[in-house]
Formats: structure tokens, sequence, C-alpha cells
């Protein structure tokens, strides 16, 4: 899963490299549309991320719940 985050990491800075070129410019200017741009997509990539930990939080809870509910069996059989 790492290697795969890595992946798109590196596609995205290719992208963004990509995208500066094209823009072509001072680096004032490039340093301008970063910003713009930026401020475009940082809020719908927070709002993604706080989602992501929302879930996985679900997912977290619903281990404990079933390792509680194990170790409670565990014992119930234990004691036979």
């Amino acid at each position: 899963m790492a290697k795969a985050k890595t992946a798109k990491a590196r596609a995205l800075q290719l992208n963004v490299e990509g995208l500066f070129k094209l823009l072509g410019g001072t680096a004032d200017d490039r340093l301008r549309f970063w910003e713009i741009f930026k401020g475009i997509t940082t809020p719908v990539e927070h709002i993604l991320v706080a989602h992501q930990f929302e879930v996985l939080q679900g997912l977290v809870n619903q281990v404990q719940v079933s390792a509680k509910t194990l170790k409670a069996t565990a014992e119930r059989i234990r004691k036979g």
C-alpha cells in the first residue's frame, strides 16, 4: 500500500511539474499560480482526509468490540 501511495505522490509531482512548464512565466507567476491552486484544492483534500479518519475510527471501534466479545466468549468457554 505504501508503494501505491508513493507512486501516486510521484505521479502528482510529475503532473504539477508539467503544469508549471505549461504555465511558463516567471518564478513569481508560478508561485502565484500554485498559491491559487492550493487554495482551491486544500479544503477539499482536508474534507476527504477527515472522512478517511472517521472511517478508520469506525473500523477501529469495530475491532475493539469484536476483541471484547471474543474475550468474553473465551472466558465463558474456559469456565465451562
